[in-house]
């Protein structure tokens, strides 16, 4: 008798134990368990289009990244001088100049800076070319798309909302001391399809 008592108490205890370590689930509307989501599984945008995929990464990583993980120019100066690295790179890249010219008659208008001794031109038209703020992200892995024209066309996305974003100058800029932060492309040693992320007139 004492060890069915013994045994219904190690039952009960087992029990109480299965219990504790159950997981309660929410349930939807319709009374279906509420799976939340895997943080190790792959991220997939099969579903959305190009402009949903950029609103979901735009303003939430990419913008926030720009804005603080950029490389100085005192820092990338010298890369230039160089030579560059053996391989076409991108970054975002945060430099003082004072604006040479302003073009706004083109589709391709664009804004030219003088940095130190060298002459930049940063992209502020319709139309923008390259991939330099989609390769400058660490946000925006290939893998993450599986499909090489989506890939490719999502920087447009990125630089549409970049210029969108940037304050664009207009000619009354011209001579004005600005401080820029831009997703430019290094290759051999020269700076090329800058996109502005963010344009700032400073005080002479």
């Amino acid at each position: 008798m004492r060890l069915n008592s013994i045994a219904r108490l190690a039952g009960v205890v087992l029990c109480l134990h299965l219990l504790s370590a159950c997981t309660v689930t929410d349930l939807d509307e319709d009374g279906n368990p509420i799976i939340p989501a895997d943080p190790n599984a792959k991220v997939s945008y099969e579903h959305m289009s190009l402009s949903e995929v950029a609103d979901t990464l735009w303003a939430p990583k990419i913008l926030p990244e720009a804005q603080t993980e950029f490389v100085e120019w005192e820092a990338l100066k010298p890369r230039l001088e160089a030579g560059g690295d053996a391989d076409a790179t991108s970054a975002f890249v945060h430099f003082d100049g004072v604006i040479e010219a302003v073009d706004t008659s083109k589709i391709r208008g664009s804004v030219t800076l003088k940095v130190d001794d060298r002459s930049i031109e940063l992209q502020t038209g319709r139309i923008v070319r390259g991939n330099a703020i989609r390769d400058a992200s660490t946000h925006v892995p290939f893998d993450d798309f599986k499909n090489q024209i989506r890939f490719a066309q999502i920087s447009r996305e990125f630089n549409t909302r970049a210029i969108e974003g940037a304050n664009v100058p207009d000619e009354s800029w011209v001579g004005a001391p600005v401080s820029v932060i831009a997703a430019v492309t290094l290759d051999q040693g020269k700076m090329r399809d800058a996109v502005p992320i963010q344009i700032e007139r400073r005080t002479p």
